[in-house]
């Protein structure tokens, strides 16, 4: 298994070495074409679920009987204690959290050749292409400006390839399996079991902890399992989502789908996020509704629909693994197995909530706050008997008094807009994605140039690599998505997200109040990024106050330095004042303990 090249490492050869692609790759564009003749197939995998469902609802009956809180002693984790090849670390870490203590994907070297594989696409492991690079490898062969230009939030695009393991190192059902056995997951709050029969969605999900053979059992009776955010288990999933986030700019999320031959999980619905389908296993078939003109672009999922309220699909495609299948938020979806496979899929959703309105929202209650504040024409009062002219029983009206008033609303909301700061709103929603974010991902030298590894450490009851962060030192942001400043009533509020649990809002807001004089040096980090900068030349005239600041980014994990900082202990031999391989091992090895 060491020898075969995973598939990213074989899309990166051929990119980085421009060689023809020996595969082959069809491109679906899928624009206001009739559905395609369902083939027979479907029909007998319907007929087969009709005349099962009634063994399958017994059997699932049975199931939830069964008890379900099992004793945690008898399921203690079972961490994997597989050792390095020679390169201790792989080519990226993922900061530890509470939830990933053992981090035995980062110790296992076969488990990590996906993301080296990606990270070397770039030479220089530019943090600002890397999101780039694996955005290529999930749309290849459809450039990135293409895809943009033709489908983004506007039509349906089905990339079909012939290779089915193309995605073979990035998720599995072996995976689940091992996530199962290994984390302490629940139903409803981690993991779904769901079934839809007879124009009916059920969802069956028991109290207490997802073990591996409840949630077999239930797969074995024809249930599909939804696992939400499997990024907080998976190296490789959090690698794709923290880049690709910072690749669009916002929150990226996954939930992995699993589903058993001849079934269907879910109703038909439509998503208020874009949606990337990427089968990882086996194939599912998909069709595909047009939404209403209100729901296009939707900013809220669906209830879900039945048979009878659909029209004829305007797209049915199968996905096979290594297919790739992407369409806009409100295109009403539903996907089932045919008889001879299960499926394994994983979506990619973005831009939940990300719409001009959305950053309306904010905008349009701060103008009223300002203009009302200073301009006195938005705080006259309304004229005499105001309720006479307006409202539900006056709208035809055809008054002057009922004019009068509409015109000078219209006024107002003209002069409305010389009140408008979208900067403040942007800041708003940038506050929320700070929250909302994975945290970022290191490379190999950013860790060993970073609070990570860097900077005091502890060995045998001793403290080495005493520092001092001094003004000739050279740093940079970790990521330019890892800070936000925001102005709040009359303070400055630095949030960020390098302390954010890999579970969704598993953490407050991480935040800093930072003096006013200090943002100018934010400023100045995130418009040089990702180039470094000395900390001499950050525009901040107090000295003290300029150092402490970089101290503080340093020690939350949102700078690196240009080259490791210089030990300042006069009690250390200089042979123990930086962490060396034998020492960065040990750390490593610390917290899989």
């Amino acid at each position: 298994m060491d020898d075969l090249m995973p598939a990213f490492a074989v899309y990166q050869q051929k990119e980085l070495k421009k060689r023809k692609r020996n595969r082959e790759v069809k491109t679906k564009i899928m624009k206001e074409r009739p559905a395609k003749k369902v083939k027979e197939s479907v029909e007998v995998s319907d007929t087969s679920k009709k005349t099962n469902s009634k063994t399958k609802n017994i059997k699932r009956k049975k199931l939830q009987k069964k008890n379900k809180s099992q004793s945690k002693d008898s399921d203690k984790l079972s961490f994997n204690d597989a050792s390095h090849s020679d390169e201790e670390i792989p080519t990226l870490i993922p900061i530890i959290d509470k939830l990933d203590k053992s981090n035995t994907l980062i110790r296992e070297n076969k488990e990590s050749k996906i993301i080296k594989s990606i990270s070397s696409l770039n030479s220089n492991l530019n943090p600002v292409t890397q999101g780039l690079a694996v955005f290529k490898w999930i749309l290849d062969p459809i450039k990135p400006r293409d895809f943009f230009e033709h489908y983004w939030e506007k039509d349906v695009l089905h990339i079909e390839r012939s290779d089915r393991d193309y995605f073979r190192d990035f998720f599995s059902s072996s995976k689940l399996d091992n996530i199962l056995r290994e984390y302490p997951l629940h139903f409803t709050r981690n993991v779904d079991v769901v079934v839809y029969e007879n124009d009916k969605k059920e969802v069956l999900n028991p109290e207490g902890r997802a073990v591996a053979s409840q949630l077999w059992d239930y797969y074995s009776n024809g249930c599909s399992i939804r696992v939400l955010n499997p990024q907080t288990y998976d190296q490789h999933v959090h690698f794709v989502i923290a880049n690709l986030q910072e690749y669009f700019g916002t929150m990226v999320g996954t939930n992995v789908y699993l589903t058993p031959p001849a079934s269907q999980g879910f109703a038909p619905h439509f998503d208020d996020i874009e949606a990337f389908i990427i089968q990882l296993e086996g194939s599912k078939h998909w069709k595909l509704y047009k939404p209403k003109d209100e729901d296009v672009l939707t900013r809220e999922s669906s209830i879900n629909f039945k048979a009878k309220d659909l029209d004829t699909p305007f797209m049915e495609v199968t996905l096979n693994a290594g297919d790739v299948l992407y369409f806009p938020r409100g295109t009403i979806h539903e996907g089932h197995t045919f008889e001879e496979n299960h499926s394994l899929h994983i979506t990619v959703s973005v831009y939940q909530h990300t719409a001009y309105v959305d950053l309306m929202e904010h905008i349009l209650p701060q103008a009223l706050s300002k203009a009302a504040a200073n301009n006195i024409e938005f705080r006259k009062g309304l004229p005499l008997h105001y309720l006479k002219q307006l409202g539900l029983v006056n709208r035809n009206e055809d008054s002057n008094k009922r004019k009068m008033i509409i015109n000078k609303i219209k006024s107002l909301v003209n002069t409305l807009v010389d009140y408008i700061d979208v900067d403040s709103a942007a800041d708003r929603l940038g506050k929320k994605f700070m929250h909302d974010a994975m945290p970022p991902l290191y490379s190999n030298e950013e860790a060993q140039h970073s609070s990570k590894y860097d900077g005091d450490y502890m060995k045998n009851g001793k403290v080495y690599n005493r520092f001092e962060i001094s003004s000739d030192v050279n740093v940079r942001l970790l990521r330019y998505y890892v800070v936000r400043v925001v102005k709040e009533e009359d303070s400055y509020k630095l949030y960020y997200c390098t302390e954010n649990a890999k579970s969704y809002h598993g953490e407050e807001e991480q935040w800093l109040e930072i003096d006013s004089a200090l943002v100018i040096g934010i400023e100045v980090l995130q418009k040089k990024y990702p180039e470094f900068i000395s900390v001499e030349d950050i525009p901040i005239q107090d000295e003290q106050a300029k150092l402490q600041l970089v101290s503080d980014l340093w020690e939350r994990g949102l700078l690196v330095t240009e080259s490791p900082l210089l030990n300042i202990s006069s009690d250390v031999d200089s042979e123990n004042s930086s962490i060396g391989s034998d020492d960065l091992e040990e750390i490593i090895e610390s917290y899989s303990e």
